[in-house]
């Protein structure tokens, strides 16, 4: 199985415990939508697994729905629920500068060319560049297959934003 073919089975099973823990939440899909700044159909398509969403909208969801960012990872990359308050509107672009430089950091010390990530995921060097410089979020399903790669975990990304 490729590559792109993981991806998607992810973004599947990713949408669907998206599903679960909105109904169980008893949240709208218009609702999340709003909170995380984007179209219904774009958080529609999230559910359906056919986008990928950053990992500050994976937190952001997770809080708004009351459960630790580690459900939506398995048994061994669960995390630890961490009550965040989003006061600031910079904070998703903070985020995604840390995870950025969280990626760079992993990267560098593993050894790798951004050439060899990009190889890896099936995208452009240039795209690697721009999630290690914070100008593009890194869709969770990305990471997931960058993290063991680089030697590290998907706590790795998560601890620090």
């Amino acid at each position: 199985m490729g590559q792109l073919d993981k991806q998607a089975i992810r973004r599947k099973i990713l949408g669907t415990l998206l599903r679960h823990v909105r109904l169980s939440a008893g949240r709208s899909q218009a609702e999340l939508a709003a909170a995380l700044h984007v179209s219904k159909y774009r958080y529609g398509q999230y559910e359906r697994g056919e986008g990928d969403l950053s990992l500050p909208e994976l937190e952001h969801i997770a809080q708004l729905c009351g459960v630790p960012l580690g459900y939506f990872f398995d048994d061994e990359a669960a995390v630890e629920d961490e009550s965040i308050d989003i006061i600031h509107e910079d904070k998703p672009r903070i985020q995604r500068k840390i995870v950025g430089a969280l990626l760079r950091h992993a990267r560098t010390l593993a050894g790798k060319t951004q050439q060899e990530c990009a190889s890896l995921l099936g995208v452009s060097a240039r795209r690697i560049s721009d999630y290690e410089y914070g100008e593009r979020d890194v869709p969770v399903s990305e990471l997931q297959l960058l993290a063991p790669h680089l030697g590290v975990t998907i706590e790795h990304f998560v601890a620090s934003t």
